[in-house]
C-alpha cells in the first residue's frame, strides 16, 4: 500500500517515513508543497498525510487539489494548527481526519489503520495472505515465502503483488499497473510484460491469468 507524506519538519519527516516503512508501506515523503502537487499530479497513493503548513503550496491547497482527482481517498492532516478556522477549512476541503501535533507515532498508525479499514475496506492486522501450496505473503514485511523459505521480490514485484492481492478477482488494468507500480513513469510495454511474466514463475501456476488487451487478474479460487 502507497502512503504520501507531506511534511517539512524534517526530524518528524524521517521518523513517519521509517514508522510507516517497517509496517510494510511504500511511503513517498516530501518536505514542500511544490514537490507534494508534482507527485499527487502524476501518481496515485492509496493514502495521504499533509501538514498545513509547509513551504510553497499549503496543505489546505495540496489537500483541494488532491480532491479534484481522487473523491474518496483518505486524507489524514497533521497539523500544530489548533484555531478552528483552520480545522474547519481542512474539513470543507475534505479532508477525513485532522491529527493535532504533537502526538504519539502509534496514534497515527491507528488513525491509518481505521480508514484503511473503513474507506479503503482492506485489513493491514492481516498480516498473512495464504496463496496455498505453501505460498503466504505477508503484508506487513511485504516478502513472500513457500514454506518458511522467502522468495526474493523486487520493490516492483512487491507492489504489483499487493496490487493484485488488493484486488482479488478484479481485473487490474495495464493503465493501473503503470500508475500503481511504475509511478505513470516512462515505460515500455515490454517491461510489464517481462515483470508478470517472473512474478508468475514465483507462484504457482494459473495464479495470475491475462485478460487480453486489458490487463491481468488474480483468481480467488486459485487461492486455496
Amino acid at each position: 500500500m502507497k502512503i504520501f507524506l507531506l511534511e517539512d519538519d524534517y526530524s518528524l519527516n524521517k521518523l513517519i517515513y521509517n514508522a510507516l516503512s517497517q509496517r510494510g508501506f511504500f511511503v513517498t515523503a516530501v518536505e514542500d508543497g511544490y514537490d507534494a502537487m508534482t507527485h499527487i499530479l502524476n501518481n496515485k497513493y492509496d493514502l495521504y498525510i499533509l501538514d498545513i503548513n509547509v513551504p510553497g503550496f499549503s496543505g489546505h491547497e495540496v489537500l483541494a487539489e488532491i480532491r479534484k482527482i481522487h473523491h474518496d481517498l483518505p486524507v489524514i492532516i497533521v497539523s500544530a494548527e489548533l484555531d478552528i478556522d483552520n480545522i474547519s477549512k481542512a474539513y470543507d476541503l475534505g479532508c477525513n481526519d485532522y491529527l493535532k501535533k504533537p502526538f504519539e507515532l502509534e496514534e497515527l498508525i491507528l488513525h491509518i489503520k481505521y480508514h484503511i479499514k473503513t474507506i479503503l475496506q482492506s485489513d493491514i492486522d492481516k498480516d498473512i495472505i495464504d496463496l496455498g501450496s505453501g505460498l503466504k505473503f505477508h503484508l506487513n514485511t511485504q516478502t513472500l515465502h513457500k514454506h518458511d523459505h522467502e522468495i526474493t521480490l523486487t520493490q516492483k514485484e512487491k507492489l504489483l503483488l499487493t496490487l493484485f492481492i488488493n484486488n482479488i478477482n478484479k481485473t487490474v488494468t495495464s493503465e493501473m499497473i503503470h500508475e500503481y507500480v511504475w509511478d505513470n513513469k516512462e515505460m515500455e510495454s515490454v517491461s510489464m510484460r517481462s515483470m508478470i511474466h517472473k512474478l508468475q514463475k514465483k507462484l504457482r501456476n494459473g495464479m495470475i491469468v491475462n485478460i487480453r488487451g486489458v490487463g491481468y487478474k488474480l483468481i480467488e479460487n486459485e487461492l486455496k
